[in-house]
This record gives structure tokens, C-alpha cells and sequence, in this order.
């Protein structure tokens, strides 16, 4: 369950969202809506662009560190 820092415009200060959770991200005049299902929307001053970088770069850190965990880096090496 990777966590989303974003800022908020309409509350102010920051919220931390379940990147799992999102259905989808639109562009109104000037600010993101961050949908995450009905009654469950937030205005935030990142542009879609950068949360979905974001979330992209989460997705491979969390890819990479379970493939440098579970070793098989190591083992490659040691068959070539």
C-alpha cells in the first residue's frame, strides 16, 4: 500500500493518499481532482503528470528493492 503525499488546495497542508485507491485524476482550471470513489475526492495542486510520475517511481523502487531482496541479482551473477 504505497502512500501518495500530496498538497491540498482547497483545506490547505498535506494528505496522504493510498496510491492503490485512486480511480482517476482530471484537470480542473488550474488544479487536480484526485478521485478515489464516491464521496471520496480531493483538489490538489499537483498536475496528473506528477502524481503519476510519483506513483511510477514508487512502483519501480518497490520492484527493485523486492528483486535486490530476494537475492536473484546474486544468483544471476553467479551462473554467468
Amino acid at each position: 500500500m504505497p502512500l501518495l503525499k500530496l498538497n491540498r488546495i482547497n483545506k490547505g497542508g498535506e494528505i496522504h493518499l493510498n496510491s492503490d485507491q485512486i480511480r482517476f485524476i482530471e484537470m480542473e482550471s488550474g488544479s487536480s481532482t484526485v478521485n478515489m470513489g464516491p464521496g471520496n475526492v480531493y483538489a490538489v495542486q499537483e498536475t496528473p503528470e506528477v502524481i503519476s510520475a510519483i506513483v511510477e517511481e514508487m512502483e519501480a523502487a518497490r520492484i527493485r528493492t523486492a528483486i535486490q531482496t530476494s537475492g536473484l541479482l546474486d544468483r544471476k551473477t553467479e551462473i554467468l
